[in-house]
């Protein structure tokens, strides 16, 4: 029997990747290769667009940007979608969109395509027409027949998932796993995504499974409406899972009004560092919840680390015997949900150590 906190895939890497361009914050802090934090960005001296915390990521990249160095900032839309595609392509013609390494032996070819809904989707099949001028301006890939760079495209962008940042979970930017692909939306996911820079784990968050694994694909803390829309907008389905069939859409709309109150609410208290207001907002949160997020969600544990981070300031008006259950709660339950050597785990597990060691010390001092 598989049970929560097992890994369904571990550290698979992407097919193709990029940073995203959203933020000047994003593309100045993480690197363009590895998507991992760093301090000593080095800019591409041609483009100087895109940047590489190393010489060794420098090289790794270059079977790519070599071919979009020059041609960046003609890019006037469509940037990420652009050398996301023109990434695809220049893999697709060394392999043929076979990953010798892949866990399920899912090929390029397996993907769906959607290619009737994406071609009478004006505003989709306008993108692919304007990234296919672009490779013609560049002169690459004239040799392949537009209708299989169509299919192409509307693979990629069915099947991209976002990439999350490991420590805060915002999102950085997009890849494409072809293990990944296997697995269908629900918005009460048995599992979910975890990265650590370009490196994906699919892990089991729920026992509740009935034979089928699930992620999401979408922002589960969205409405029922919303979540509808965008499923339907970007892979033209709607949900038909547990939380959709049963949805009292009034009862959902007021706890999702809550969190969004309660998040904003706590962040403003934390930026005026009025932490004792944070912390009863961040308690409100976890209760909320409970009650529409999976237990071991990524999401979900995020929050529990806040909290106790909240704690640990407040550790002059809060008992030793709270802060050492809310300890031994939180690591447990981020172990669960994001594995033992994931990023988080660990700072929980230097919080608790630095914590015990501080009580030691007072202790000793007291007697």
């Amino acid at each position: 029997m598989v049970i929560y906190g097992t890994d369904l895939l571990s550290s698979i890497l992407p097919y193709v990747h990029i940073l995203s361009s959203s933020s000047s914050t994003i593309t100045t802090t993480y690197c363009s290769q590895c998507l991992n934090l760093s301090n000593d960005l080095k800019r591409c001296s041609k483009c100087h667009h895109i940047s590489y915390c190393s010489i060794s990521c420098q090289r790794k990249d270059w079977i790519y940007h070599k071919y979009e160095c020059l041609h960046l900032h003609q890019i006037s839309s469509e940037y990420d979608l652009t050398r996301l595609f023109l990434r695809l392509m220049i893999r697709y013609k060394k392999d043929y969109g076979i990953e010798e390494n892949s866990h399920t032996k899912r090929c390029l070819n397996d993907l769906k395509t959607h290619d009737n809904d994406i071609y009478n989707d004006k505003q989709r099949y306008k993108t692919f027409q304007l990234i296919n001028q672009y490779l013609k301006l560049w002169n690459l890939f004239n040799d392949i027949d537009e209708k299989i760079l169509f299919e192409l495209y509307c693979r990629l962008i069915i099947n991209t998932l976002t990439i999350h940042d490991t420590i805060d979970l915002k999102s950085i930017g997009y890849g494409l796993y072809l293990d990944a692909t296997i697995y269908d939306h629900s918005c009460r996911p048995t599992c979910h995504t975890i990265f650590n820079g370009i490196y994906l784990t699919i892990r089991i968050i729920s026992n509740d499974s009935n034979n089928e694994w699930t992620i999401n694909y979408i922002d589960l803390l969205d409405t029922y409406e919303n979540r509808q829309n965008l499923l339907y907008n970007n892979y033209y389905f709607h949900c038909q899972c547990k939380r959709c069939l049963e949805n009292n859409n009034r009862n959902e709309l007021i706890l999702l009004e809550k969190i969004h109150y309660e998040e904003q609410q706590m962040d403003k208290f934390i930026n005026k560092n009025d932490y004792l207001n944070a912390y009863q907002s961040s308690k409100n949160l976890l209760n909320y919840y409970d009650n529409i997020l999976p237990y071991y969600h990524a999401y979900v544990s995020l929050q529990h680390i806040k909290h106790l981070k909240l704690e640990l300031l407040l550790s002059e008006t809060i008992s030793d015997i709270i802060l050492q259950s809310t300890m031994r709660n939180t690591y447990e339950r981020v172990q669960i949900s994001m594995g033992e050597n994931h990023p988080l785990t660990q700072e929980i597990r230097k919080l608790c150590e630095q914590y015990k060691l501080e009580m030691s010390i007072k202790q000793r001092q007291i007697n």
